[in-house]
């Protein structure tokens, strides 16, 4: 699965970040067929890089408000271009803006080079710290929940994936800041018991003894305790490619060690987690150290 992110298009001068999302995904697709490939936007901001951002301008009253009747301003990643008061949030309260927000995802997949989508801040409300009345505030926290879900519809057996929240009847997820630590593995096995794809992002930060991507024994470990059937594990210190941080480019060893099926779910005893796989693999994890190890077996 490769996801392009919105600073595929960050030179707003440059319109517009859907084309430039969408030809990458093309190359990709002309490499490797077999690929999946997603689509990225923000479920709350309104990035200017979007062609979506121009037609959002047109339409004020699409616009989240505060009590006061002046539109919600929020920042985002600062290492994107956007205006200093920061940008507008779309209404989800509002059927039609929740059918205009979806159909930039739809577009892309009908490209033909497009298969999935990946919806950014999906369990964010920060509008709550804007002073929105208390209707708006409930009509939007339901409008929110809903446009994700009717896009799934729309996707049908296509990935949704939203980033850091488990929406009801949106069949994948994305653990932006898994680490190697207890409430990790926890947040991957009940994602992974609701039946979601799951998206295990590593390398924000060192987990235990680990350099963030250099050495990844650690979160691996951890991942590999609380993996269920549509678990996937990367590692990187953010989210671009440069010549101080290549970890994208990374294939590392431990990703042709033999595993196999796992024997069954992971046990607990005292602090230290125990899984078993097919391969003759153990993993094992100590929750008050946050140290793991990975035996590897032999078996193919």
């Amino acid at each position: 699965m490769v996801t392009i992110e919105k600073g595929q298009g960050s030179d707003v001068s440059d319109c517009c970040a859907e084309d430039k999302i969408v030809a990458a995904a093309k190359q990709i697709k002309a490499a490797n067929s077999s690929v999946y490939t997603l689509f990225y936007y923000n479920s709350v901001l309104d990035w200017n890089q979007y062609r979506m951002h121009q037609l959002f301008l047109k339409h004020p009253d699409w616009w989240l408000k505060n009590a006061s009747g002046d539109p919600v301003h929020i920042p985002g990643d600062g290492s994107f271009k956007q205006p200093k008061e920061g940008m507008l949030v779309f209404d989800f309260s509002q059927e039609e803006v929740r059918n205009f927000w979806l159909s930039d995802c739809i577009n892309a997949t009908k490209t033909g080079s497009i298969e999935g989508c990946f919806a950014d801040r999906a369990g964010e409300d920060s509008f709550k710290k804007n002073s929105l009345t208390k209707d708006k505030e409930e009509a939007y926290s339901k409008g929110h929940v809903q446009v994700l879900q009717d896009l799934q519809r729309a996707l049908g057996d296509n990935v949704l994936i939203a980033n850091n929240d488990l929406v009801p009847g949106v069949g994948a997820t994305m653990i932006e800041g898994f680490g190697a630590d207890e409430n990790s593995i926890k947040h991957l096995q009940e994602s992974s018991k609701q039946g979601k794809l799951v998206q295990a992002h590593a390398g924000y930060h060192p987990d235990g003894q680990d350099n963030h991507c250099k050495n990844i024994t650690n979160s691996l470990a951890a991942f590999l305790i609380g993996a269920g059937n549509y678990s996937y594990y990367g590692c990187s210190r953010g989210w671009s490619v440069s010549p101080s941080n290549m970890d994208w480019l990374v294939w590392h060893p431990e990703y042709d060690k033999p595993l196999g099926k796992p024997m069954g779910p992971a046990t607990k005893q005292g602090d230290v987690y125990t899984r078993h796989f097919a391969a003759g693999t153990v993993v094992t994890f100590d929750v008050k150290t946050n140290q793991g190890n990975i035996t590897w077996g032999s078996h193919q």
